[in-house]
């Protein structure tokens, strides 16, 4: 957990909508002491009691925001690995 993360998820922009927020917080919970996380869509959405399908647009809009940023990631086979994911801040 990297309560670096979960502040700037909480102070993040006032318009955000709730669930938009959830995602922010667990992601900074999800995160390590280097501020990483990469849990799937799979648990954020179990863990926000909503569907893949709303995470994926949550996520999309967090990025287009500039609120996380999203980087795929491969195993050194080239296979492809879980997204890595940071909390950005609290843009305006």
């Amino acid at each position: 957990m990297s309560t670096t993360q979960i502040r700037a998820a909480l102070n993040a922009r006032a318009d955000l909508r709730p669930v938009e927020r959830l995602v922010l917080v667990q992601l900074g919970d999800f995160a390590g002491p280097d501020g990483v996380a990469f849990p799937t869509a799979g648990r954020l959405a179990e863990a926000a009691n909503v569907s893949v399908a709303t995470i994926a647009r949550v996520l999309d809009r967090l990025a287009k925001l500039g609120l996380i940023e999203r980087t795929a990631s491969h195993t050194a086979t080239g296979a492809t690995a879980p997204t890595v994911y940071r909390v950005i801040g609290n843009q305006a």
